[in-house]
C-alpha cells in the first residue's frame, strides 16, 4: 500500500533538486501565473512577502523556472480546474 502526498511549494531549481533527491520518483507538477493575476490571488490571502518580495519572486520563477515533469498555465483556471489537471498527471 503506497501514500499518496501532495506538497505545496514556491518551487525553485534548488528545492525541485531536493524533492528529486528526497523523493526518488515523485512527480513535480510546476503551476504558473502571469504576475497581474499572480497579484490578484496574492490580495486575498494573508500578506507575507513585501511587494519587492513578491515581484522578485515571481521574476526569478520566470527567468529560471525549475526543471518540472509538466508545467500548467493557471491564470484561467480556478482550483477545481487545477486540481483535475493536476489529478489527471498524477494518474497517467
Amino acid at each position: 500500500m503506497g501514500i499518496e502526498v501532495v506538497v505545496a511549494d514556491v518551487l525553485t531549481p534548488e528545492t525541485c533538486g531536493l524533492y528529486r533527491r528526497e523523493l526518488p520518483g515523485c512527480l513535480i507538477v510546476h503551476l504558473t501565473v502571469g504576475f497581474p493575476e499572480a497579484l490578484r490571488r496574492a490580495a486575498s490571502r494573508k500578506v507575507w512577502l513585501t511587494d519587492d518580495e513578491f515581484r522578485m519572486l515571481h521574476e526569478a520563477d520566470v527567468a529560471n523556472p525549475p526543471t518540472a515533469d509538466h508545467r500548467i498555465q493557471v491564470d484561467e483556471l480556478d482550483l477545481q480546474s487545477q486540481t483535475k489537471k493536476v489529478e489527471r498527471l498524477w494518474e497517467g
